[in-house]
């Protein structure tokens, strides 16, 4: 029986939490598999991080029409319907007879990822409260952290103990995962505000989304989400490999110590969800981006001039980057299209801004892969940094200076 609508809302977090988990599950399970596909079919590695890119075209397909489609038919259809696709293209996935067939997997199940992130957020935008709106969101990307090190650690013991063929068990897993999943979404109901509303047209939709981009800083905030994307999805779907590359170390081990690194995400988005409305959006993101670039711009000078560093040394100022990501722009980004945008057109914000976002990550993921083959890592981290850089200027110069702003936008429609 479904659930009424009193249970709603203390139901809503986990339970759309656990998409996001399982999404941030998926991509650092990829990225762990890399070096073992471009083993067995002996592959460079430009081509290997093309699956990434697969995945990113996916999710950015998928977050652009699940974003007005959830607008205009409601949130919970969307997102049980995303369900099925991501665990039949994971199983496609683990089952691919060559790269072409793995590539067109990778593809599905980065539609049906891209359709999670564009249509949580709003659903638990429309459930909660205006005041734990940022904070109930920014729990949801705290438990994200655990989807990714969960997949770098079983995608270490996997590699480790199953052998070459690990990689597909590794990407098999996450259908077996959804399936729980799919059962507890099932049983949502569709928030009642949302009921409320009258929905608007593709068109009305279109029109009042392009108005919300020149004038209520959602695109200031889509470009900022881009340019933060450039760095966490381009970094991250390629750390495993990075690793190996760096560490000369074995595809278990390259997964293992991606593992130990993204740990720091933990305490830095508990930073997060404490500091959410106690400081501005824009001064979290502000510092994040800042607090990012550093690190990332020293280590890819290190490698440029062939400087020694310890395993230790590269370690840390990836951990450090990851940090400061963690507690800023990794939330504030994802969160704000939510809460900036009226609730008729929560969805289409939401899936608009997560767009560009899957733009920043293609554009993060081909640049590295090129960068790394022309002037190895040490560049591509640079390209990293300074992308940063950028995500910190446009948060300077366009985003509103308190929140107040987000907090009446987000509940009443304009």
């Amino acid at each position: 029986m479904p659930m009424n609508a009193s249970t709603q809302a203390s139901r809503a977090i986990p339970i759309a939490g656990a998409g996001i988990v399982l999404g941030s599950y998926d991509l650092a399970a990829i990225s762990a598999a890399f070096a073992p596909i471009r083993d067995q079919w002996h592959l460079s590695a430009g081509v290997v991080t093309s699956l990434g890119t697969a995945t990113l075209v996916g999710m950015l397909v998928g977050s652009l029409a699940a974003g007005f489609l959830a607008d205009r038919i409601g949130r919970r259809a969307v997102i049980v319907g995303d369900l099925l696709l991501f665990a039949f293209s994971a199983l496609l996935a683990a089952f691919a007879p060559d790269f072409a067939v793995l590539t067109v997997a990778r593809l599905a199940t980065g539609v049906a990822v891209g359709v999670d992130f564009a249509v949580v957020f709003p659903f638990v935008a429309d459930v909660v409260t205006s005041h734990k709106k940022g904070r109930s969101m920014a729990w949801i990307l705290f438990g994200a952290n655990f989807g990714t090190l969960a997949a770098y650690g079983l995608g270490g013991l996997i590699l480790a103990h199953v052998g070459p063929l690990g990689w597909r068990v590794l990407l098999g897993s996450a259908a077996l995962l959804a399936l729980p999943l799919l059962v507890f979404r099932r049983r949502l109901i569709e928030a009642p505000s949302w009921s409320l509303l009258t929905p608007l047209t593709f068109g009305q939709l279109r029109r009042r989304a392009a108005l919300a981009i020149r004038h209520e800083h959602l695109g200031a905030q889509a470009l900022a989400t881009l340019l933060y994307q450039v760095t966490d999805q381009g970094i991250g779907l390629v750390l495993p490999l990075l690793l190996v590359t760096m560490l000369q170390t074995s595809a278990s081990s390259g997964a293992f110590d991606a593992a130990l690194v993204k740990a720091i995400t933990i305490p830095a988005s508990l930073v997060a969800v404490v500091l959410i409305d106690r400081m501005s959006r824009r001064s979290l993101q502000i510092t994040g981006f800042v607090g990012r670039a550093v690190p990332l711009c020293l280590l890819g000078l290190a490698l440029v001039y062939d400087l020694h560093l310890s395993p230790l040394a590269i370690g840390l100022l990836l951990a450090c980057s990851y940090f400061f990501g963690a507690a800023g722009p990794d939330k504030t980004t994802v969160i704000s299209p939510s809460e900036y945008a009226a609730p008729e057109i929560r969805a289409s914000s939401q899936g608009l801004s997560q767009a560009s976002g899957r733009l920043g990550g293609i554009i993060g993921v081909t640049g590295y892969a090129i960068l790394v083959t022309v002037a190895g890592p040490g560049a591509g981290l640079l390209f990293f940094g300074i992308a940063c850089l950028l995500g910190a200027g446009v948060s300077l110069a366009a985003l509103p200076r308190s929140n107040s702003n987000i907090a009446r936008n987000g509940d009443d429609p304009l």
